[in-house]
């Protein structure tokens, strides 16, 4: 942790627990931050505690927080908009929005870095290309998939990799995720690259997600196991624990309790898709 100094000081200061208590960060949101944290950190700043270089924090996804726009309050845009201007000079904020909701963010004063014209932003496609040939050249099963024969003869492996790597940066439209779990699929022998062409490969996160569950739930009732738990999981606000999806799976049901370790059974079938929360 890069502010082991900060915990080490909230652990040692009960006022500062308290001040930062749910009941008192859902009561007064401003006074919790900034007593709690702004103010805390710029203190041990000064004693030294913390190291004099510049700290990142990243926000994902801001625009999310529209969705669920509270009745009154903040969302988490307006409250950073509050107290951006409070910020030290060395705690960056990093946030991410989807192109289409920018006008959320259009009030705060943060320098605007676009990612959606991949075709004309060269350390786009820089770092595309960059991150498959990591792991093409560290992986020897993505090599053998994607080495192609020609007329009986095998093409080198630079001018295999060198064409996949161009098919796959221009199939990704800017997308890491999709190039990552395409390179997944591929080291596990999930699919397997039959011709130049890569007609096997999937054009879309859709397809790759479909394929996914294809693999994993090839019938309607081995889905059905662990479709109630999916659906707890996608409409919760929050990330749940394990034990508050249980609790909201068996609020769906009504004839039948699922017992714990049938629960467990079926929470393991979707290992890889669900992260669990410790």
């Amino acid at each position: 942790p890069q502010l082991v100094a900060y915990r080490d000081h909230l652990i040692n200061e009960s006022d500062l627990q308290s001040i930062l208590a749910l009941k008192e960060c859902i009561a007064n949101p401003d006074i919790a931050f900034t007593r709690g944290i702004l103010e805390p950190l710029a203190c041990l700043r000064r004693l030294g505690k913390i190291d004099s270089i510049n700290y990142v924090v990243l926000i994902d996804a801001l625009c999310e927080a529209e969705y669920h726009r509270p009745d009154h309050g903040d969302t988490i845009t307006t409250f950073l908009l509050k107290h951006i201007s409070s910020f030290p000079s060395w705690l960056k904020i990093v946030t991410t929005v989807r192109s289409q909701l920018e006008e959320v963010t259009k009030q705060l004063p943060f320098t605007r870095i676009s990612l959606d014209n991949v075709q004309s932003n060269d350390n786009i496609q820089k770092d595309l290309v960059s991150y498959i040939n990591f792991r093409v050249h560290n992986n020897q099963a993505i090599q053998s998939n994607i080495t192609l024969a020609t007329n009986g003869k095998t093409e080198s492996s630079s001018v295999s990799q060198n064409k996949f790597a161009q098919h796959l940066l221009n199939a990704s439209h800017g997308s890491f995720l999709f190039i990552k779990l395409t390179l997944d699929l591929l080291e596990k022998g999930q699919l397997v690259v039959k011709s130049s062409g890569y007609k096997v490969l999937p054009v879309n996160l859709a397809e790759i997600y479909l394929l996914h569950f294809n693999l994993r739930f090839p019938t309607i009732r081995s889905f059905e196991k662990v479709s109630n738990i999916l659906s707890v999981c996608l409409a919760a606000l929050y990330p749940l624990t394990i034990l508050e999806i249980y609790y909201s799976v068996n609020a769906l049901l009504i004839d039948n309790f699922l017992p714990w370790s049938e629960f467990l059974q079926r929470f393991k079938l979707l290992s890889g898709f669900l992260v669990k929360r410790l």
